[in-house]
C-alpha cells in the first residue's frame, strides 16, 4: 500500500448528513447527483463520505456520516441538501482496490503511518468513490481513503505564521504565576494524566464524571516569537488568513491549550487519570482540570464558518 500526501483545494460541496447503515450511502449519492443536475451544477470531483463514527464502535443503524459531491456553479441550501465549503488543506491518502468489505485494514495501516511519521489529524477521515459497483466488478472497485493531516514540524517552518504582535514579558506588577499540577504521559496508544501527589486529593469524586476539561501549557512553543503571533493561515484552511483568537492554535500571547477528554479510568490514590482524545505531547505540563458539565460547557446550536463544515462539524458523536 502506497500512502501519499497532497493538498486539497477549496471547493463548494453539496452534502447530506445522515444517520443509518453505510449500505444507504449509494442511495444518498444518487439523490445528491440528481439534485446537482436539477440545479444545473457541474460535478467536479468524485462523491465522498466523511465518517463521524466508526463501524467498530457503534451499531450499523447508529452510524453518522455526511455524503458530499463537489460542484461548480451557484446553489443554495434547502431543507435536505446543505451547501458547504471544503477548505484548502493537506491530506494523506491511498487508493484501495477490491471489495469494500476488505477496506478495514487500510484505516489501521494509515493510523500507524500517521503516528510513526509524526503527523497530526486535523479532521474526520473520508472516502472518495472513484468508481462504483454498478460500473465495475467488485475486484475493480476503487476507493480513495483520505485523512486530513498536518505535519507540525514542516508547517511551523513554512511561512504560514505572521508575526504582528509586539509581545514583551509582563512586568512584576501584572504577571501571574502558574504552577503545573502534573504532566501528560503517552504510552503507545494510551494517554495518562499524571497528577502530582500534592494535588491528587483534588481528584476526589471526579470518577463520577464521564469527561473532563484539561488545560495544558504548550511548552514546546514557549518563546517570544510564538507569543508574538496574532495572525496565521490555519492548517485546516491553508489559503485563509485568520487571527489566532479565531483558531485553536497553541501559538498565542499565552500558550494555554484546552481539550475536553473522555475519562477512561481513574486511580485516585496514585494520581493517574487515563483519558482519550487529548492532542498534547508526552511530558506536556497540565495546569488545571475541570469537570465537564453539559449545562455549562455545551452549546445547543453553535454556528461555524462554512470553511470548517467538514473538517470540524457542528457535532460529532461520542467515539
Amino acid at each position: 500500500m502506497e500512502i501519499k500526501i497532497k493538498t486539497e483545494e477549496e471547493k463548494p460541496v453539496a452534502s447530506i448528513y445522515h444517520i443509518g447503515p453505510v449500505e444507504e450511502i449509494g442511495e444518498i449519492i444518487g439523490e445528491l447527483a440528481e439534485w446537482t443536475m436539477q440545479n444545473q451544477l457541474q460535478i467536479t470531483n468524485p462523491p465522498f463520505v466523511v465518517y463521524y463514527t466508526s463501524q467498530v464502535q457503534v451499531k450499523p443503524e447508529e452510524m453518522e456520516y455526511e455524503v458530499g459531491i463537489p460542484f461548480k456553479g451557484y446553489a443554495i441550501s434547502d431543507n435536505r441538501v446543505q451547501i458547504k465549503i471544503m477548505p484548502q488543506h493537506k491530506v494523506l491518502y491511498t487508493v484501495h482496490q477490491g471489495p469494500y468489505a476488505e477496506i478495514g485494514p487500510i484505516y489501521a495501516e494509515m493510523m500507524q503511518y500517521i503516528m510513526k511519521e509524526k503527523f497530526e489529524m486535523i479532521g474526520a477521515p473520508r472516502e472518495a468513490y472513484l468508481n462504483s459497483s454498478s460500473q465495475v466488478k467488485e475486484q475493480e472497485l476503487q476507493i480513495e481513503v483520505i485523512f486530513p493531516v498536518i505535519d507540525l514540524e514542516s508547517y511551523e517552518n513554512q511561512e504560514n505564521i505572521i508575526e504582528t504582535g509586539n509581545w514583551e514579558p509582563a512586568n512584576s506588577e501584572t504577571s501571574y504565576k502558574i504552577s503545573p499540577i502534573g504532566n501528560v504521559k503517552q504510552i503507545g496508544m494510551q494517554t495518562l494524566l499524571e497528577i502530582n501527589s500534592r494535588y491528587s486529593p483534588g481528584l476526589k469524586e471526579l470518577d463520577k464524571f464521564s469527561h473532563l476539561i484539561v488545560l495544558w501549557w504548550a511548552d514546546k512553543i514557549e518563546n517570544t516569537e510564538y507569543r508574538s503571533i496574532l495572525q496565521t493561515y490555519p492548517p485546516y484552511s491553508l489559503d485563509r488568513l485568520t487571527g489566532v483568537f479565531a483558531t485553536r492554535a497553541e501559538y498565542r500571547p499565552n500558550p494555554i491549550a484546552v481539550t475536553t477528554c473522555k475519562i477512561e479510568n481513574i486511580k485516585e490514590s496514585e494520581g493517574i487519570i487515563e483519558v482519550s482524545g487529548i492532542d498534547a505531547y508526552d511530558g506536556t505540563p497540565i495546569i488545571d482540570l475541570k469537570a465537564y458539565i453539559p449545562a455549562f460547557d455545551r452549546v445547543r446550536n453553535p454556528e461555524l464558518p462554512k470553511w470548517l463544515s467538514f473538517l470540524w462539524p457542528k457535532w460529532v458523536a461520542e467515539q
